[in-house]
């Protein structure tokens, strides 16, 4: 297919796999890091081949603080070659300062929350950059052709009908995570190149439940969006673990976000050292060998998603998950959503847990029906509308 397609931005991995998607179906797709990506969103955190470097370039731009001082002959030159434009971040402000329009805008959250707000902490010699990248942004993501976002909860979904405009919009799940990379029968080969499998199966043998939350930890403001309720998870665990005292029950989490402080004293004021083990933040390809291992993988515990990275990791890992979810705010979309171990205080924490110990092979089946419920709903009905759009286009 003549057509090429550029993905631009990589924030949670999102891009990365659907680039590697598209090009398993032969289509010219290349992934455009921008200046503003995180270390472990990067290509080399999510596979364990150097394929990625054929087809990834590097842009000079992509930041608010950049968008000001980036002319728009630059970005026109740096997309000229892309028939085909696909972005998160503040794709739609670049876009529309090159007079090109974003054909897919693929929110991350932060992009239609934090990049759509004048008033936020910044320095005095940064706001005029800020409000023009607040400007662009706003009038720019409805100017998009289409909005791939799932149904989310009501906080994000007000926010983005303030500024959709007359953009379409799709709500299958964006395939975030590349499948095939991680697939249970590659555990031998992942254990042995990644950097902590040997920690990882050294717990797994000697405990009877794995659990593994690698969510952020963020949980000051539980009013705050991006609120995990680590607190709440940790109460929940602390219950657990009081009333099963013969059950050998390990609690990984890994130093990431900005509350890892407080939530590592919390874990000493509850005197759960000897059921927590902490790891450092770990790239995905790390962390996937750890969800392979564990029994459960826990969600967030405040506001309901059904989708994220630490969600599609899990469901691509096979494991039951842990999580508060409200599914009065799915099931019309979403009739077959894929089963929970629903809980969103610390009692019901623990009393799932419980309920997973007594019956193992119910938690295991939610994970069996989490992995086909990711390859029928998530990868195969985006693979589909993606290709039907590029089809379209190169015709």
């Amino acid at each position: 297919m003549s057509i090429r397609v550029a993905f631009i931005g990589n924030m949670n991995n999102s891009h990365f796999a659907m680039v590697r998607y598209l090009r398993d179906q032969g289509i010219d797709a290349d992934l455009l890091l921008t200046d503003r990506e995180d270390e472990h969103f990067h290509p080399k955190a999510d596979t364990f081949d150097l394929k990625y470097m054929t087809y990834t370039r590097y842009l000079s731009w992509g930041s608010s603080r950049r968008l000001l001082f980036t002319t728009a002959d630059q970005i026109r030159n740096d997309l000229a070659p892309y028939q085909i434009l696909i972005g998160s971040g503040l794709a739609p402000a670049y876009c529309l300062k090159a007079g090109r329009i974003l054909d897919i805008f693929v929110p991350y959250g932060g992009d239609i929350w934090i990049e759509t707000f004048y008033w936020r902490m910044i320095s005095p010699q940064r706001i005029p950059s800020a409000w023009y990248s607040v400007y662009c942004q706003r009038r720019a993501i409805g100017k998009s052709k289409i909005v791939h976002m799932t149904k989310t909860n009501t906080l994000y979904e007000q926010q983005y009908h303030k500024y959709r405009g007359l953009s379409d919009r799709w709500y299958e799940g964006v395939p975030a995570v590349y499948a095939p990379e991680y697939k249970s029968d590659k555990m031998a080969e992942m254990v042995s190149r990644t950097h902590w499998g040997h920690e990882l199966l050294r717990i797994r043998s000697n405990a009877d439940l794995m659990v593994v939350s690698h969510m952020r930890h963020v949980w000051s403001d539980e009013s705050d969006p991006s609120a995990k309720g680590n607190d709440i998870l940790l109460r929940g665990w602390k219950l657990f673990c009081t009333r099963n005292r013969g059950i050998k029950a390990k609690l990984i989490l890994t130093e990431y976000g900005r509350d890892v402080a407080k939530s590592r004293s919390f874990v000493q004021q509850l005197q759960l050292e000897d059921s927590v083990v902490w790891f450092p933040q770990m790239y995905r390809k790390d962390i996937m060998v750890g969800l392979h291992l564990a029994d459960i993988v826990c969600g967030e515990f405040v506001n309901s998603w059904i989708v994220s990275g630490v969600l599609y990791e899990a469901l691509v890992a096979g494991k039951p998950i842990l999580a508060w979810r409200n599914d009065d705010l799915y099931l019309q979309d979403y009739p077959n959503l894929y089963p929970i171990l629903k809980a969103g205080d610390p009692e019901s924490i623990a009393a799932r847990l419980e309920e997973y110990i007594q019956n193992p092979e119910l938690g295991r089946q939610m994970g069996r029906i989490g992995h086909q419920w990711y390859e029928e709903e998530v990868e195969r009905k985006a693979l589909d509308r993606y290709i039907a759009y590029i089809e379209r286009k190169a015709r």
